[in-house]
């Protein structure tokens, strides 16, 4: 055979084999900007927004969801972005009193346990109490401001 028929032909066998990416799925959740204002507690090692499907402050473990990416302390300004599936949620920003490789580590022990190392840093009891409803294949914006 000829180089240009063996090269034709591995060049058909590659292109058939080949899918096309049809794209990424959209997604839904929320996502916004924490600001921080004043001095960072000294026992607070981490910040966070959560989750919860059900709201009752003295225990907000037992309705967690899930939770943003860690913000380290001493940051005036951060980015967050959590994932949901549709439907209504509420949003706290929280104080970890945890080394937050721990916190991360152990997320699931703290859940069983239904005691999560936290703290409520939430200035407005409005954002805690109005709930948020997360549309299919849409991002809500939801940004929050604390002062320490």
């Amino acid at each position: 055979m000829r180089p240009i028929t063996i090269l034709l032909i591995i060049c058909s066998l590659l292109f058939v084999t080949c899918e096309i990416p049809v794209g990424l799925e959209p997604i839904s959740g929320v996502e916004g900007k924490i600001t921080f204002y004043g001095n960072w507690q000294n026992d607070i090692k981490a910040a966070a927004i959560i989750a919860l499907d059900e709201l009752d402050l003295e225990n907000p473990a037992s309705n967690l969801i899930t939770y943003s990416n860690l913000i380290e302390p001493s940051t005036n300004e951060a980015e967050y972005f959590i994932q949901l599936l549709p439907g209504q949620y509420y949003l706290a920003a929280v104080g970890i009193t945890v080394d937050p490789g721990l916190f991360a580590v152990r997320i699931d022990s703290f859940l069983s346990a239904e005691t999560i190392p936290i703290m409520i840093i939430d200035n407005d009891l409005r954002n805690l109490t109005t709930p948020i409803n997360i549309k299919s294949q849409e991002i809500t914006i939801v940004d929050r401001e604390i002062v320490f």
